[in-house]
């Protein structure tokens, strides 16, 4: 949100002549007074709810899970993911560990490894199959009128 007010700064709002003919409102931050335009007053709102949403989705995250701290720091890196959708064995590996973002890393790691070997092993396959069993390998009858022209 600092950034916001930064901005505000650089554009001549804080303590020199506001834009012409814009409103202006003064705001206290951080024992500062800042002219802010009704504009940016909503924008610092906006950074402000979202930044406090945040805020409270790690607390929230980190009281309703047994490992609350270290799932706090995982939320950061992860914010989809639900502690549900997080196997058991990443929890063991993140309780020895003491970090569950490298225990999940981890574990997604070995999910991409697994992926890579069963596409290679796919790709494999395709490449050494003789094709589709549609024929006996007898030259097929063709067409009856081009048998017909041939005299077949």
């Amino acid at each position: 949100m600092n950034n916001l007010f930064d901005t505000a700064a650089q554009d001549g709002t804080q303590g020199g002549a506001p834009a012409a003919g814009a409103q202006t409102y003064a705001v206290q931050v951080d024992g500062q007074t800042l002219e802010l335009t009704l504009e940016q007053l909503v924008q610092a709102a906006q950074a402000g709810l979202s930044a406090r949403n945040q805020a409270v989705r790690r607390e929230t995250a980190a009281a309703a899970t047994p490992m609350g701290d270290v799932y706090a720091a995982f939320l950061a890196e992860y914010p989809d993911v639900a502690p549900a959708d997080i196997p058991p064995e990443v929890w063991q590996d993140a309780q020895a560990e003491g970090s569950l973002v490298a225990a999940y890393r981890k574990y997604e790691l070995a999910q991409l490894r697994a992926q890579l070997a069963a596409l290679t092993k796919d790709k494999a396959n395709r490449a050494l199959a003789i094709g589709s069993a549609a024929s006996d390998g007898e030259a097929p009858e063709g067409d009856p009128v081009v048998r017909a022209l041939l005299g077949k």
